[in-house]
Protein backbone atom coordinates (compact mmCIF):
# COMPACT_ATOMS: atom_id res chain seq x y z
CA UNK A 1 0.00 0.00 0.00
CA UNK A 2 1.27 3.45 -0.93
CA UNK A 3 0.63 6.22 1.59
CA UNK A 4 0.31 9.92 0.67
CA UNK A 5 2.94 12.23 2.20
CA UNK A 6 2.23 13.98 5.50
CA UNK A 7 4.29 17.05 6.49
CA UNK A 8 4.29 16.13 10.19
CA UNK A 9 6.37 13.03 9.46
CA UNK A 10 9.42 15.25 9.22
CA UNK A 11 9.30 15.53 13.01
CA UNK A 12 10.04 11.80 13.34
CA UNK A 13 13.01 9.65 12.28
CA UNK A 14 12.54 7.99 8.87
CA UNK A 15 12.54 4.55 10.51
CA UNK A 16 9.18 5.38 12.15
CA UNK A 17 7.36 6.76 9.09
CA UNK A 18 5.81 3.47 7.89
CA UNK A 19 4.52 2.64 11.37
CA UNK A 20 2.95 6.08 11.81
CA UNK A 21 1.32 6.01 8.36
CA UNK A 22 -0.04 2.49 8.78
CA UNK A 23 -1.58 3.24 12.16
CA UNK A 24 -2.88 6.63 11.08
CA UNK A 25 -4.90 5.15 8.22
CA UNK A 26 -5.81 1.84 9.80
CA UNK A 27 -6.70 2.71 13.42
CA UNK A 28 -8.18 5.54 15.42
CA UNK A 29 -5.73 4.97 18.26
CA UNK A 30 -2.61 5.09 16.11
CA UNK A 31 -0.94 7.44 18.61
CA UNK A 32 -1.31 4.83 21.34
CA UNK A 33 0.30 2.18 19.16
CA UNK A 34 3.11 4.56 18.30
CA UNK A 35 3.84 5.09 22.02
CA UNK A 36 3.68 1.33 22.60
CA UNK A 37 6.38 0.95 19.96
CA UNK A 38 8.44 3.64 21.68
CA UNK A 39 8.18 1.95 25.08
CA UNK A 40 9.24 -1.32 23.53
CA UNK A 41 12.31 0.25 21.96
CA UNK A 42 13.32 2.00 25.20
CA UNK A 43 13.07 -1.22 27.20
CA UNK A 44 14.85 -3.33 24.61
CA UNK A 45 17.61 -0.95 23.55
CA UNK A 46 18.07 0.55 27.01
CA UNK A 47 17.70 -2.45 29.28
CA UNK A 48 17.55 -5.55 27.09
CA UNK A 49 13.95 -6.31 28.14
CA UNK A 50 11.01 -7.44 26.03
CA UNK A 51 7.84 -5.36 26.37
CA UNK A 52 4.44 -7.08 26.48
CA UNK A 53 2.16 -4.12 27.23
CA UNK A 54 1.65 -1.72 30.06
CA UNK A 55 -0.69 0.27 32.30
CA UNK A 56 -0.39 3.98 32.98
CA UNK A 57 -0.16 5.22 36.57
CA UNK A 58 0.25 8.63 38.23
CA UNK A 59 4.03 8.29 38.17
CA UNK A 60 4.72 6.43 34.95
CA UNK A 61 4.00 3.20 33.08
CA UNK A 62 3.83 -0.25 34.68
CA UNK A 63 5.35 -2.51 32.02
CA UNK A 64 4.97 -6.25 31.57
CA UNK A 65 8.37 -7.58 30.57
CA UNK A 66 10.05 -10.95 30.17
CA UNK A 67 11.47 -10.61 33.71
CA UNK A 68 8.31 -9.37 35.43
CA UNK A 69 6.77 -5.96 36.14
CA UNK A 70 8.84 -2.80 35.89
CA UNK A 71 7.89 0.90 36.12
CA UNK A 72 9.17 3.15 33.34
CA UNK A 73 9.20 6.89 34.05
CA UNK A 74 10.27 9.93 32.06
CA UNK A 75 12.67 11.85 34.27
CA UNK A 76 11.85 15.46 35.13
CA UNK A 77 15.24 16.12 36.69
CA UNK A 78 18.64 16.97 35.26
CA UNK A 79 21.20 14.28 34.52
CA UNK A 80 23.42 15.33 37.45
CA UNK A 81 20.45 15.28 39.84
CA UNK A 82 19.57 11.74 38.77
CA UNK A 83 23.15 10.59 39.31
CA UNK A 84 23.07 12.14 42.79
CA UNK A 85 19.75 10.45 43.59
CA UNK A 86 21.17 7.12 42.42
CA UNK A 87 24.17 7.53 44.73
CA UNK A 88 21.88 8.39 47.66
CA UNK A 89 19.60 5.40 47.13
CA UNK A 90 22.53 3.03 46.68
CA UNK A 91 24.06 4.23 49.95
CA UNK A 92 20.78 3.89 51.84
CA UNK A 93 20.18 0.39 50.49
CA UNK A 94 23.74 -0.67 51.30
CA UNK A 95 23.21 0.51 54.89
CA UNK A 96 20.06 -1.58 55.33
CA UNK A 97 17.28 0.82 54.31
CA UNK A 98 15.26 -1.27 51.86
CA UNK A 99 11.97 0.71 51.84
CA UNK A 100 12.80 2.14 48.40
CA UNK A 101 13.30 1.10 44.81
CA UNK A 102 16.72 1.38 43.17
CA UNK A 103 17.13 2.62 39.61
CA UNK A 104 17.89 -0.25 37.24
CA UNK A 105 21.16 0.28 35.42
CA UNK A 106 20.85 0.62 31.66
CA UNK A 107 23.06 -1.35 29.27
CA UNK A 108 25.40 1.64 28.97
CA UNK A 109 26.04 1.55 32.74
CA UNK A 110 23.98 4.64 33.62
CA UNK A 111 21.05 4.67 36.10
CA UNK A 112 18.86 6.05 33.31
CA UNK A 113 18.47 5.65 29.56
CA UNK A 114 18.69 8.58 27.13
CA UNK A 115 16.23 8.35 24.24
CA UNK A 116 15.09 10.97 21.76
CA UNK A 117 16.25 13.89 23.92
CA UNK A 118 14.71 12.57 27.16
CA UNK A 119 15.97 10.56 30.12
CA UNK A 120 14.02 7.51 31.29
CA UNK A 121 14.18 5.69 34.63
CA UNK A 122 13.33 2.05 35.30
CA UNK A 123 12.36 0.88 38.80
CA UNK A 124 10.32 -1.77 40.54
CA UNK A 125 6.66 -0.70 40.67
CA UNK A 126 5.66 1.46 43.63
CA UNK A 127 3.00 -0.04 45.94
CA UNK A 128 -0.36 1.28 44.82
CA UNK A 129 -1.87 2.37 48.15
CA UNK A 130 -0.61 5.83 49.06
CA UNK A 131 -0.37 7.24 52.55
CA UNK A 132 -3.57 9.21 53.13
CA UNK A 133 -2.08 11.76 55.57
CA UNK A 134 -5.52 12.46 56.99
CA UNK A 135 -4.64 11.63 60.60
CA UNK A 136 -1.73 12.22 62.95
CA UNK A 137 -0.87 8.50 63.06
CA UNK A 138 0.09 8.65 59.38
CA UNK A 139 2.64 11.35 60.20
CA UNK A 140 3.92 9.41 63.22
CA UNK A 141 4.60 6.44 60.91
CA UNK A 142 6.11 8.72 58.26
CA UNK A 143 8.40 10.44 60.77
CA UNK A 144 9.70 7.06 61.96
CA UNK A 145 10.44 6.08 58.35
CA UNK A 146 12.24 9.38 57.79
CA UNK A 147 14.38 8.75 60.86
CA UNK A 148 15.35 5.32 59.52
CA UNK A 149 16.15 6.80 56.12
CA UNK A 150 18.33 9.56 57.56
CA UNK A 151 20.17 7.16 59.84
CA UNK A 152 21.05 5.00 56.82
CA UNK A 153 22.87 7.94 55.16
CA UNK A 154 25.94 7.27 57.30
CA UNK A 155 29.07 7.38 55.17
CA UNK A 156 27.45 9.15 52.23
CA UNK A 157 30.20 11.28 50.64
CA UNK A 158 30.06 15.01 51.32
CA UNK A 159 28.68 17.06 48.43
CA UNK A 160 30.71 20.11 47.54
CA UNK A 161 29.32 23.15 45.78
CA UNK A 162 25.64 22.59 46.60
CA UNK A 163 23.83 25.65 47.89
CA UNK A 164 22.76 25.39 51.53
CA UNK A 165 19.24 26.35 52.55
CA UNK A 166 20.11 29.61 54.41
CA UNK A 167 21.93 30.90 51.32
CA UNK A 168 18.88 30.26 49.14
CA UNK A 169 16.55 31.80 51.71
CA UNK A 170 18.75 34.85 52.15
CA UNK A 171 18.42 35.47 48.42
CA UNK A 172 14.65 34.99 48.60
CA UNK A 173 14.44 37.51 51.44
CA UNK A 174 16.48 40.12 49.54
CA UNK A 175 14.28 39.61 46.47
CA UNK A 176 11.18 40.08 48.63
CA UNK A 177 12.49 43.41 49.97
CA UNK A 178 13.46 44.53 46.47
CA UNK A 179 10.07 43.63 45.00
CA UNK A 180 8.26 45.61 47.67
CA UNK A 181 10.44 48.68 47.01
CA UNK A 182 9.74 48.38 43.30
CA UNK A 183 5.99 48.28 43.98
CA UNK A 184 6.21 51.42 46.11
CA UNK A 185 8.15 53.31 43.43
CA UNK A 186 5.64 52.25 40.80
CA UNK A 187 2.87 54.11 42.62
CA UNK A 188 -0.09 52.03 41.43
CA UNK A 189 -0.93 48.57 42.76
CA UNK A 190 -2.47 45.51 41.19
CA UNK A 191 -4.49 43.07 43.36
CA UNK A 192 -1.36 40.94 43.56
CA UNK A 193 0.72 43.92 44.70
CA UNK A 194 -1.80 44.72 47.41
CA UNK A 195 -1.63 41.14 48.64
CA UNK A 196 2.16 41.33 48.89
CA UNK A 197 2.06 44.72 50.62
CA UNK A 198 -0.57 43.52 53.09
CA UNK A 199 1.61 40.64 54.31
CA UNK A 200 5.03 42.26 54.00
CA UNK A 201 4.93 43.64 57.54
CA UNK A 202 4.41 40.12 58.92
CA UNK A 203 6.57 37.92 56.73
CA UNK A 204 9.60 40.16 56.11
CA UNK A 205 10.48 40.50 59.84
CA UNK A 206 9.81 36.79 60.39
CA UNK A 207 12.09 35.82 57.50
CA UNK A 208 14.84 38.13 58.74
CA UNK A 209 14.58 36.76 62.28
CA UNK A 210 14.61 33.14 61.06
CA UNK A 211 17.79 33.74 59.03
CA UNK A 212 19.49 35.34 62.02
CA UNK A 213 18.45 32.44 64.28
CA UNK A 214 19.82 29.91 61.79
CA UNK A 215 23.16 31.71 61.75
CA UNK A 216 23.29 32.19 65.53
CA UNK A 217 22.17 28.59 66.07
CA UNK A 218 25.22 27.23 64.29
CA UNK A 219 23.65 26.00 61.05
CA UNK A 220 27.01 26.15 59.28
CA UNK A 221 28.79 24.07 61.92
CA UNK A 222 26.01 21.48 62.03
CA UNK A 223 26.00 21.26 58.24
CA UNK A 224 29.77 20.75 58.18
CA UNK A 225 29.60 17.99 60.77
CA UNK A 226 26.75 16.16 59.09
CA UNK A 227 28.38 16.33 55.67
CA UNK A 228 31.49 14.72 57.11
CA UNK A 229 29.41 11.93 58.66
CA UNK A 230 27.01 11.58 55.73
CA UNK A 231 23.82 13.53 55.05
CA UNK A 232 21.21 14.27 52.41
CA UNK A 233 17.79 15.91 52.18
CA UNK A 234 14.96 14.12 50.35
CA UNK A 235 12.97 17.37 49.78
CA UNK A 236 9.80 15.57 48.64
CA UNK A 237 9.01 13.38 51.65
CA UNK A 238 5.21 13.54 51.52
CA UNK A 239 2.07 11.55 50.82
CA UNK A 240 2.45 11.32 47.05
CA UNK A 241 5.85 9.67 47.53
CA UNK A 242 4.91 7.53 50.54
CA UNK A 243 3.03 4.28 50.05
CA UNK A 244 1.75 1.60 52.41
CA UNK A 245 2.47 -1.97 51.39
CA UNK A 246 0.10 -4.89 51.96
CA UNK A 247 1.95 -5.85 55.15
CA UNK A 248 1.40 -2.33 56.55
CA UNK A 249 4.99 -1.16 56.19
CA UNK A 250 5.83 2.09 54.40
CA UNK A 251 7.81 2.63 51.22
CA UNK A 252 9.30 5.90 49.91
CA UNK A 253 9.94 7.09 46.37
CA UNK A 254 10.55 10.44 44.68
CA UNK A 255 14.28 10.76 45.36
CA UNK A 256 14.88 12.72 42.15
CA UNK A 257 14.76 16.09 43.95
CA UNK A 258 17.13 15.25 46.81
CA UNK A 259 20.12 17.44 47.73
CA UNK A 260 23.06 17.35 50.13
CA UNK A 261 21.44 19.57 52.77
CA UNK A 262 21.05 18.68 56.47
CA UNK A 263 18.47 16.30 57.92
CA UNK A 264 16.63 19.03 59.85
CA UNK A 265 15.49 20.63 56.56
CA UNK A 266 13.61 17.44 55.70
CA UNK A 267 12.11 17.10 59.16
CA UNK A 268 11.03 20.76 59.33
CA UNK A 269 9.23 20.46 55.96
CA UNK A 270 7.48 17.33 57.18
CA UNK A 271 6.38 19.03 60.41
CA UNK A 272 4.99 21.94 58.38
CA UNK A 273 3.03 19.43 56.30
CA UNK A 274 1.69 17.75 59.45
CA UNK A 275 0.61 21.12 60.84
CA UNK A 276 -1.24 21.96 57.63
CA UNK A 277 -2.85 18.58 56.88
CA UNK A 278 -4.24 17.62 60.31
CA UNK A 279 -4.96 20.89 62.17
CA UNK A 280 -7.41 19.12 64.49
CA UNK A 281 -4.60 16.90 65.87
CA UNK A 282 -1.81 19.43 66.33
CA UNK A 283 -1.46 18.41 69.96
CA UNK A 284 0.32 15.27 68.64
CA UNK A 285 3.29 17.29 67.41
CA UNK A 286 5.47 15.93 70.20
CA UNK A 287 4.49 12.38 69.24
CA UNK A 288 5.58 12.95 65.64
CA UNK A 289 8.93 14.31 66.85
CA UNK A 290 9.36 11.37 69.22
CA UNK A 291 8.75 8.91 66.37
CA UNK A 292 11.59 10.49 64.39
CA UNK A 293 13.98 10.59 67.33
CA UNK A 294 13.12 6.99 68.15
CA UNK A 295 14.99 6.10 64.95
CA UNK A 296 17.58 8.90 64.84
CA UNK A 297 18.40 11.02 67.86
CA UNK A 298 19.15 14.75 67.50
CA UNK A 299 21.48 16.95 69.52
CA UNK A 300 19.89 19.96 71.22
CA UNK A 301 21.42 22.43 68.74
CA UNK A 302 20.02 20.54 65.77
CA UNK A 303 16.62 20.26 67.42
CA UNK A 304 16.49 24.00 67.99
CA UNK A 305 17.10 24.66 64.29
CA UNK A 306 13.60 23.31 63.65
CA UNK A 307 12.19 26.57 65.06
CA UNK A 308 13.60 28.93 62.38
CA UNK A 309 13.32 26.25 59.67
CA UNK A 310 9.56 26.05 60.21
CA UNK A 311 9.14 29.80 60.79
CA UNK A 312 10.71 31.01 57.54
CA UNK A 313 7.80 31.84 55.13
CA UNK A 314 9.42 29.97 52.27
CA UNK A 315 6.28 29.15 50.32
CA UNK A 316 4.95 32.70 50.30
CA UNK A 317 8.31 34.21 49.28
CA UNK A 318 8.78 31.61 46.55
CA UNK A 319 5.37 32.35 45.03
CA UNK A 320 5.98 36.11 45.22
CA UNK A 321 9.22 35.53 43.30
CA UNK A 322 7.43 33.37 40.69
CA UNK A 323 4.53 35.79 40.19
CA UNK A 324 6.78 38.83 39.93
CA UNK A 325 8.97 37.16 37.30
CA UNK A 326 5.91 36.15 35.27
CA UNK A 327 4.26 39.55 35.48
CA UNK A 328 5.42 40.66 32.05
CA UNK A 329 3.82 37.59 30.57
CA UNK A 330 0.68 36.90 32.55
CA UNK A 331 -0.49 36.83 36.16
CA UNK A 332 -3.75 34.93 36.37
CA UNK A 333 -6.41 35.02 39.09
CA UNK A 334 -5.27 31.50 39.92
CA UNK A 335 -1.84 32.88 40.89
CA UNK A 336 -3.50 35.43 43.17
CA UNK A 337 -5.48 32.63 44.79
CA UNK A 338 -2.34 30.53 45.29
CA UNK A 339 -0.55 33.46 46.90
CA UNK A 340 -3.48 34.20 49.21
CA UNK A 341 -3.62 30.52 50.24
CA UNK A 342 0.14 30.54 50.88
CA UNK A 343 -0.21 33.63 53.07
CA UNK A 344 -2.91 31.93 55.15
CA UNK A 345 -0.79 28.80 55.43
CA UNK A 346 2.33 30.69 56.50
CA UNK A 347 0.32 32.49 59.18
CA UNK A 348 -0.36 29.12 60.79
CA UNK A 349 3.30 28.12 60.51
CA UNK A 350 4.14 30.89 62.94
CA UNK A 351 2.08 28.94 65.48
CA UNK A 352 4.09 25.79 64.67
CA UNK A 353 7.46 27.42 65.27
CA UNK A 354 6.18 28.84 68.58
CA UNK A 355 4.93 25.38 69.62
CA UNK A 356 8.37 23.91 68.85
CA UNK A 357 10.07 26.68 70.78
CA UNK A 358 7.99 25.82 73.85
CA UNK A 359 8.98 22.14 73.51
CA UNK A 360 12.69 22.92 73.31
Amino acid sequence: MVFPPFPFLSYFPPSRHKLIQRNFFGKKDWGKDFMEDTYGKILWEGYGLKYYGGTRTRTGLICKTDVGLRELKKARSRREDLLFAHEVKTCLYRNGFSALSLFYTAQDGQPFFAWDGNLYLLENPMPTKGLEEDQADDFVAGAALMGQMHRAAAGFPAQEGQEERPVLWQRRYREFVKIRRHMERQGKYSPLDLLVMRHYGTFAPRAKEALKTLEDGGYGGIAHGQKQAGTFCHNQFKGSNLCRKEDGSLWVGGFEQCTGDIFAVDLAAYLRRFWRKVPEEREKLEEVLAAYEGERSMAEAERKLLVPLTAFPEKFLRLVHESYNRRRVCVSPAMEERLADAAAEESHMGDLSQALERLF
